[in-house]
């Protein structure tokens, strides 16, 4: 499963300044401010499950395929 720690230095919590854009660019129903506001994997899921009405399943697949992608 996607790591958020991939994407923050090891004694902060939530995703680094480098991520926020590219989570915007793929979600850009959010805010920086919602955005920099997820501290945890699961609630990165939430919210893109709220934010676009979709199941967990489909909002968990949705991050999953977007964090592969930013691995490559």
């Amino acid at each position: 499963m996607f790591d958020l720690q991939h994407y923050q230095p090891h004694d902060d919590g939530g995703p680094t300044l480098n991520a926020l854009p590219m989570m915007q660019s793929k979600w850009d129903r959010f805010t920086l401010i919602e955005t920099m506001g997820v501290r945890t994997t699961l609630k990165f899921i939430e919210t893109v499950e709220e934010g676009y009405g979709l199941s967990h399943k489909l909002a968990n697949r949705d991050v999953e395929f977007w964090a592969l992608d930013r691995q490559l």
